[in-house]
C-alpha cells in the first residue's frame, strides 16, 4: 500500500484493495468447512430417509434447505463469534482452522501495518454473513445482519463505551463471493466518517443502527463492489449498510478485525490477541490450538456471567451526536 492509498483511505473513510488473496488457496478451504457443517446439520437434523439425497445437494441448495427447517439460531453454526446471547457449554461457533489461516494472512496484515503500525492485535467483534436472496427470506429476518441487510452503522457503535472512544478499529471484508449491488453489496457515504461517532440505537434484536439514518438517502453513496479475492477495509467512523440482494444468488463475506495493541478490543471479556509485534515474545497465539483454545476458555468463563452482546450504544447528552445535528 502507498501513501496516497492510505491517504484516500483516511480521506474517505473506507478502501477497496485488489487481489489480495488466492481463491483456491485462501477462500475455498473456507467454504469448504462451511459445507463440512452443513452436512454434520443434515445428519443432525435430516430424517434418515432423505439424508442421503440432501448429502448430494450442491453447496447453495443444501444451505436453502436447511435454512427452512426452523434451526435454533441457525445463523450461530456459521459465524465466527460466540452466540449474542443464551450462551452454554455447548453453543456453537465457527473456527476452523482456515479462519485463523484468514487472521493470520501475511497480506492482511501488511495492509494493516500501513494503517495502523506495527503493533497489531485481531479484535473479537467480528462476524460471518451468508445473505440468501430475499425472496427466500421471512419478514422477520429481512434486516438480520447475518442473513439480510444490515442498517446505517459505524462499527464503533458496536464497542463498549471505551472502545468507541480508545481503539483504532479497523474493520477488513472479506467476501467469498462477487459482490455487486444486485446481491447486497455494502454502500457508504465517502468523507462523513470525519463526523466522528453518531448516536445509535439499537432494535429489539440488538442491531445497532445510526439514529435518524433516514436522512442519509439526501447523501451521495458510493457501491463497495468487490471481487474474490479483493478486501475491503473500513474505519470505525465510517457510515455504512447493505443493500438487500436481489438477485438470485448468495452473497458470502466475513468481517475480520484489528486494532492497535494495548487498546481496548470493546469486547472486554473475549479473546483479543497480538497478531504481528517487533517484539515476537507479544505474540502469544502462535497456532490453530491455541487460538481455539483461548476461545474456548473465553466461552466457559462469559457462561456463568450470563454475557450478551447486547452493548451499550453511542448515546450523547443532549442530541449532540444526532446524525440531524451534524449534517
Amino acid at each position: 500500500m502507498t501513501p496516497k492509498l492510505k491517504d484516500k483511505f483516511n480521506k474517505q473513510g473506507f478502501l477497496i484493495v485488489r487481489n489480495v488473496l488466492d481463491f483456491n488457496f485462501d477462500l475455498k478451504p473456507v467454504l469448504n468447512d462451511i459445507e463440512f457443517i452443513m452436512n454434520r446439520l443434515v445428519y443432525k437434523f435430516v430424517s434418515k430417509n432423505k439424508r442421503e439425497s440432501v448429502f448430494k445437494y450442491d453447496f447453495w441448495n443444501k444451505y436453502t434447505f436447511l435454512s427452512k427447517l426452523n434451526i435454533s439460531d441457525f445463523d450461530q453454526y456459521f459465524n465466527i463469534r460466540l452466540p449474542k446471547e443464551k450462551l452454554n457449554k455447548d453453543s456453537d461457533f465457527f473456527a476452523p482452522q482456515s479462519i485463523w489461516n484468514l487472521i493470520r494472512h501475511k497480506k492482511i496484515l501488511d495492509i494493516i501495518e500501513k494503517l495502523i503500525g506495527s503493533e497489531i492485535n485481531s479484535n473479537p467483534v467480528q462476524n460471518s454473513r451468508i445473505k440468501q436472496p430475499e425472496k427466500f427470506l421471512k419478514k422477520k429476518t429481512l434486516y438480520n445482519g447475518l442473513s439480510g441487510r444490515t442498517p446505517w452503522h459505524q462499527d464503533a457503535g458496536v464497542l463498549s463505551v471505551k472502545g468507541q472512544k480508545q481503539t483504532d478499529l479497523i474493520t477488513c471484508w472479506v467476501p467469498f463471493t462477487k459482490t455487486t449491488k444486485k446481491n447486497g453489496c455494502m454502500i457508504t457515504v465517502p468523507g462523513l466518517q470525519k463526523k466522528g461517532l453518531f448516536n445509535h440505537d439499537a432494535d429489539s434484536t440488538g442491531q445497532a443502527y445510526i439514529r435518524k439514518s433516514e436522512l442519509l438517502n439526501k447523501f451521495k453513496t458510493v457501491a463497495l463492489e468487490a471481487n474474490l479475492g479483493d478486501i475491503v477495509l473500513l474505519s470505525k467512523h465510517t457510515v455504512h449498510c447493505s443493500l438487500p440482494n436481489i438477485s438470485n444468488n448468495f452473497r458470502i463475506s466475513m468481517d475480520l478485525r484489528y486494532h492497535k495493541s494495548g487498546q481496548p478490543s470493546g469486547r472486554d471479556l473475549l479473546p483479543n490477541f497480538c497478531v504481528r509485534s517487533k517484539n515476537k515474545n507479544k505474540i502469544k497465539i502462535n497456532n490453530f490450538k491455541q487460538w481455539l483454545a483461548v476461545w474456548e476458555k473465553a466461552k466457559q468463563k462469559c457462561i456463568p456471567k450470563k454475557y450478551t452482546f447486547k452493548y451499550q450504544t453511542p448515546t450523547f447528552k443532549g442530541n449532540k451526536r444526532d446524525l440531524s445535528n451534524l449534517i
